[in-house]
């Protein structure tokens, strides 16, 4: 009689763990490449099978809105990507004296705000690829759209200088077609996608801008420092910020420009500030991110009309306690 030799940490024959193994080397290549993981694939198969239960993070208004302008909800789908913040270069560094005989310390670098390329390609990239991989799970699904696409930023203590980027909306398809060559994604709600259609304007997809701009100010005494005992603007920093706004908003403009979109709408915004070392207590290092996120859209003949607008009576007031009957 043979017997099958089991891993003795994981408790699987040797032909199980070989598939588990190629499994995982495939799902590897799919996401390296920029497509999605072999369980995602697996997982949209299986959504397409007949009698499948859809799945949303649509609110009941949402679900209403949408089926009044002819739109069904398909899954829930999402997109994500995990960067590394790895060494920065700043452009800015301190160290002892230059002589035997000299006092005090040399620095170097920029001391007017400017944009650090290499984090704002990061930025622009991580975000690329979560929003590439929330597309390929609608098409995958069908859909003819993506509706309420929310970005959220993931930060854990187990993973120090990490930051996941996650895209999750609800696709939906229209009910009895035409169905559209490839699904728009938007970050409107199923009551505003409604109100934008009314109006003669169709989603295009998401767009984004992105700026990353670094900054450093000196405290103490001296030429140019800041006293740490009085109230003051740290200019530099003021600087910093308004330039991340303004190139962050000149991107999201000329990627809507690619597209030939009409506007942009739906915009939402995120920002953040980043620490890094100058070798000097009296001088402060900061890097701010600001990444704007829309919808781009598209003047389009033939408006929707929305269903007609319902009476409704509430039974509940915000000043007295339910309504009761007054009957027998």
């Amino acid at each position: 009689m043979r017997f099958f030799r089991r891993n003795a940490g994981t408790g699987e024959a040797p032909e199980e763990e070989a598939e588990r193994l190629d499994r995982a080397e495939r799902s590897r290549q799919l996401v390296e490449g920029g497509g999605i993981p072999l369980e995602a694939e697996e997982r949209i198969r299986r959504q397409q099978e007949k009698g499948g239960v859809w799945t949303s993070d649509l609110s009941v208004d949402e679900l209403a809105a949408l089926h009044g302008i002819g739109y069904e909800p398909v899954a829930q789908v999402l997109g994500s990507s995990l960067y590394r913040l790895g060494w920065i270069n700043t452009g800015w560094n301190q160290g002892p004296g230059l002589g035997m005989g000299m006092r005090g310390a040399y620095s170097w670098g920029a001391m007017q705000p400017e944009e650090n390329v290499a984090l704002t390609r990061s930025l622009l990239e991580a975000r690329a690829r979560a929003v590439r991989r929330l597309l390929l799970e609608a098409q995958g699904l069908k859909a003819d759209g993506v509706v309420g696409v929310r970005l959220k930023v993931s930060h854990w203590e187990w993973a120090q200088g990490m930051s996941e980027f996650t895209v999750l909306g609800t696709a939906v398809r229209k009910i009895g077609g035409p169905h559209e060559s490839e699904p728009f994604t938007s970050t409107l709600t199923g009551q505003d996608l409604a109100k934008l259609l009314s109006t003669g304007y169709f989603p295009l997809r998401l767009v984004m801008g992105a700026s990353a701009q670094q900054a450093v100010a000196i405290f103490g005494r001296g030429f140019g420092g800041y006293a740490t005992w009085t109230n003051s603007e740290i200019a530099p920093f003021s600087r910093a910020m308004h330039q991340a706004q303004t190139v962050a908003r000149q991107r999201i403009g000329l990627d809507a420009a690619q597209t030939a979109a009409t506007g942009v709408v739906g915009v939402d915004f995120s920002s953040k500030v980043i620490e890094y070392v100058t070798g000097s207590e009296a001088v402060l290092g900061r890097i701010v991110e600001w990444v704007i996120l829309g919808t781009a859209v598209v003047a389009r003949s033939g408006s929707v009309a929305l269903p007609p607008p319902a009476l409704v009576v509430p039974l509940r007031s915000r000043r007295t306690a339910d309504v009761g009957s007054t009957g027998p």
